[in-house]
C-alpha cells in the first residue's frame, strides 16, 4: 500500500523530479475506498479485495519510474537513497499504528493482550507479517475466531520484501552492463525481466493452490503476489521506451477505449469475484494486473475522460491519505468490533468507524507522514536511515518497557488476583495449562496468579479447543485445521509435567448459524440463530456421555504420578438456549471421580456464589471475572 503520491512528486537535492500524475492519486483513492468497503461492507463490495493488487501495481510503477529517472541522470542508483526514501515515508506512520493498536488492545483488555498479538505486532514492525501468518497456518478468510487489528500488515511485508531484491537487482545489472549499453537498453531488460517475473509468480500461485482449499498461502506469500509488483515495473518500462504523449491520436483513442474497458471489468470482477475463486489463482490476478496497467498506461502523458473522472478532486484525496487510511482503517474495525456484544457492528456503528478511519487517514498524512519528509536534516539518505533504525529500535525497547509497566499496573489494578495465594511447596512445581478462548483472554490474570503461587508453568490456549480433536457427526470444531486443536493432541505433543490444569469444555459445541451473505476474507457471512427470546441456539455438540468419554480418552494419556485438574462450565442461560451444560459438567465430575490423580473443580458453583460478573455473550467473564476466575482456580491448587 505504499504507491503513495509523495513518490511521484518528491525527489532528493538536484534531481529530476518525476511527473506527479493526479488521476494516479485518484486510482489510489478508488482502490483504498474498495479495500475499506470491503472490510466494512463486504456485502457491497465483495471483491474489494482487488484493491490491493491496484496498490501494488502502482506501487510497482511508481517505485521503477523513479528509478530510471535517476539512472538517467546519474547514470546509477544509489540504494542507501532509495531505502531512506522508504524509511522516511513508511516507518513513522507504521510504528505510529502498531504502537497505538499495541496500547489501546491492552487497555481494552486490561492487559490481556494474548502472545499471538504481540508476535504480530513484531512481525508488522520488521515486515515479515505475510510470512508470520503463514508460519502460524493462520487463514485470511478465517471464519470464526478473533481477528488481529494488525493482519493488514501482509501487504505492506510483500512489497518492502520485494523492493529488498528490487534496487540490488537493478544496481547488479547496472554495474555489469553500464560501459556496454546505455539507459534504453537497460529499459529493454528490465521489461524482459519484468515480464518473466510476472509469468514465474503466476505459475507458482498456479502450481502451489490446491482447488478447494484454503488459499491463504499463495494469497499472502511474496513469491505468489510479486506478480502485480512486476506489472507494475513492466508499465513504467514501456512508458519510458514508448511515452504515451508520442503517439498518435487515433493510438491514444484505442488505449482509452482499452482503459475503460479494463476498469470496466474491474468493477464487474469487484461484484462477482470471491476470495477461494480458483480462477483468480490460475492466472487471474495476473489479468487484474495487467488491466490496472492497461488504466496506469492511459493515465500518463494524456487528458482523456478516464483522466478526467479519476482526477476529481475525491478521489485524489482519499489518494493522498491512502497509505494512513489503510494503516487505520482495520485496526478502527476489529477493535471496534471487539467493543460490540455480538462482535458484530451495526449500519450506524459501521458508518461512525468508517469516517474516523478517514480522520485517522487524514491525521496520519498531515501530522505524521508529511514532517519527516520535509526536514532537512532527513533528506541525506545517511540521516533518513539512522532515522528509520532508531524508530525500530525506540519502538522496541519501549515496547518491551512499556509491556512491563502495563503488566506491573495490571497487577496492582487486579490485587484480587494474588489474594490469599501461597507459595507451592511441592517438589515438583512443572504445570501445564491447557485452555480456549477463555484462557487467552484472561492469559495476564491468569499468568500473574500462577505465578504468585511459583509454579513452573506453562500456558496452551487456542480459540475454540474442544477436549479430544477430530470432526464430529453434526459439527466440526472451528479449531480442527490448526495444529494442536484438542487437548489429546496437546498432551501427546509435549513430556507431560506433574500437574495438568484442564479448562475446556465451553467452546464444545456448534453454534447453529445462517447464511445471511457469501463469505468473504474477513466474514464468513454466517450469524448466530437465535430463539425467540434472543439466546444463542446450538445445533450439535458432545453429549454428556462424550463429555465422560473425553476425560477417559484424556486421563489414558497420562501417567498416574501426574495430577490432572478438571474445570468445570459455566454458561449465562439468559444467553444460551439450549445448552446441556449441567449435563456435561455431571458427566466430567462422575468420569473424573474414578481416577484418584484426578480433581473436578466445580467452577459454576463459585460463579454463583461469587457472582463472577460476564461479558454480553455470556460466556466469557469481563477483565474483573477474569481475574476472580484466575484467583479460583490457582487457590484450588494444594
Amino acid at each position: 500500500m505504499t504507491g503513495r503520491p509523495e513518490e511521484t512528486t518528491t525527489a532528493e537535492p538536484g534531481t529530476k523530479r518525476f511527473a506527479h500524475i493526479p488521476a494516479l492519486d485518484g486510482l489510489r483513492g478508488l482502490a483504498v475506498v474498495a479495500v475499506v468497503m470491503y472490510h466494512f461492507a463486504p456485502e457491497i463490495v465483495p471483491a474489494g479485495f482487488l484493491g490491493v493488487d491496484i496498490f501494488l501495481v502502482l506501487s510497482g510503477f511508481l517505485i521503477t519510474s523513479l528509478a530510471l529517472e535517476e539512472v538517467d541522470r546519474t547514470k546509477s542508483m544509489s540504494a542507501s537513497g532509495f531505502f531512506a526514501r522508504r524509511a522516511r515515508r513508511l516507518l513513522p506512520a507504521s510504528i505510529a499504528t502498531i504502537v497505538v493498536v499495541v496500547i489501546v488492545a491492552r487497555i481494552l483488555d486490561h492487559g490481556s493482550v494474548d502472545s499471538s498479538l504481540r508476535g504480530h505486532a513484531v512481525a508488522a514492525l520488521t515486515y515479515i507479517a505475510n510470512w508470520w501468518s503463514i508460519a502460524q497456518q493462520n487463514s485470511y478468510q478465517a471464519a470464526f475466531g478473533t481477528e488481529s487489528p494488525l493482519n493488514h500488515f501482509w501487504s505492506l511485508a510483500v512489497e518492502e520484501q520485494f523492493y529488498l531484491v528490487f534496487p540490488l537487482a537493478l544496481i547488479g545489472t547496472i554495474a555489469l552492463l553500464k560501459r556496454r549499453i546505455g539507459l534504453h537498453r537497460l529499459t529493454h531488460i528490465a521489461l524482459v525481466g519484468a515480464a518473466v517475473g510476472a509469468v514465474a509468480s503466476c505459475a507458482l500461485m498456479w502450481i502451489l493452490r490446491t482447488p478447494g482449499s484454503d488459499p491463504s498461502r499463495v494469497y499472502l506469500g511474496t513469491d505468489t503476489r510479486s506478480q502485480a509488483l512486476f506489472v507494475g515495473i513492466a508499465i513504467a518500462c514501456i512508458i519510458r521506451l514508448w511515452p504515451v504523449n508520442s503517439l498518435k491520436a487515433a493510438t491514444r483513442t484505442v488505449l482509452t477505449t482499452a482503459a475503460l474497458v479494463a476498469l470496466a471489468a474491474l468493477v464487474g470482477i469487484a461484484s462477482t469475484a470471491d476470495f477461494r475463486s480458483d480462477w483468480l489463482y490460475t492466472g487471474g490476478f495476473l489479468l487484474i494486473a495487467i488491466a490496472t496497467g492497461i488504466v496506469v498506461l492511459a493515465l500518463n502523458g494524456h487528458d482523456s475522460i478516464v483522466t478526467k473522472a479519476l482526477s476529481f478532486r475525491w478521489f485524489r484525496t482519499l489518494g493522498l491519505v491512502s497509505y494512513g487510511l489503510y494503516l487505520w482503517h482495520w485496526p478502527v474495525f476489529v477493535l471496534g468490533a471487539a467493543l460490540t456484544a455480538g462482535g458484530l457492528l451495526t449500519p450506524r456503528q459501521t458508518l461512525f468507524a468508517m469516517a474516523l478511519s478517514v480522520l485517522l487517514g487524514w491525521s496520519s498524512y498531515r501530522l505524521i507522514e508529511q514532517p519527516p519528509q520535509q526536514l532537512a536534516a532527513l533528506r541525506r539518505p545517511r540521516n533518513a536511515l539512522a532515522f528509520g533504525l532508531a524508530l525500530i529500535l525506540i519502538t522496541v525497547v519501549g515496547g518491551g518497557g512499556t509491556s512491563r509497566v502495563a503488566a506491573a499496573e495490571v497487577a496492582r489494578q487486579y490485587a484480587l488476583v494474588t489474594e490469599g495465594i501461597t507459595p507451592i511447596t511441592k517438589s515438583d512445581t512443572s504445570l501445564l495449562y491447557i485452555g480456549d478462548s477463555i484462557t487467552n483472554r484472561g492469559l495476564v490474570p491468569l499468568e500473574q496468579a500462577l505465578g504468585a503461587a511459583n509454579w513452573d508453568f506453562t500456558i496452551d490456549a487456542l480459540g475454540g479447543r474442544p477436549i479430544i480433536s477430530g470432526e464430529r457427526s453434526d459439527w466440526t470444531p472451528n479449531c480442527l485445521k490448526k495444529p494442536m486443536c484438542g487437548a489429546d493432541l496437546v498432551l501427546q505433543s509435549r513430556p507431560i509435567p506433574g500437574t495438568v490444569i484442564i479448562s475446556l469444555g465451553s467452546n464444545s459445541f456448534n453454534l447453529e448459524t445462517v447464511q445471511v451473505r457469501p463469505p468473504t476474507a474477513t466474514n464468513s457471512g454466517r450469524v448466530n440463530r437465535v430463539d425467540a427470546a434472543g439466546r444463542y441456539i446450538v445445533a450439535g455438540g458432545d453429549s454428556a456421555a462424550a463429555f465422560g468419554e473425553s476425560v477417559t480418552a484424556i486421563m489414558s494419556l497420562v501417567p498416574s504420578t501426574t495430577t490432572v485438574y478438571w474445570i468445570g462450565i459455566w454458561l449465562d442461560d439468559a444467553k444460551w438456549g439450549n445448552v446441556a451444560w449441567r449435563e456435561n459438567n455431571a458427566a466430567m465430575k462422575a468420569a473424573v471421580a474414578l481416577y484418584p490423580n484426578a480433581r473436578f473443580l466445580d467452577y459454576a458453583a463459585y460463579v454463583d456464589s461469587a457472582q463472577v460478573p460476564y461479558m454480553p455473550d455470556g460466556s466469557h467473564p469481563n477483565p474483573k471475572g477474569m481475574g476472580m476466575r484466575a484467583n479460583w482456580i490457582v487457590s484450588q491448587l494444594p
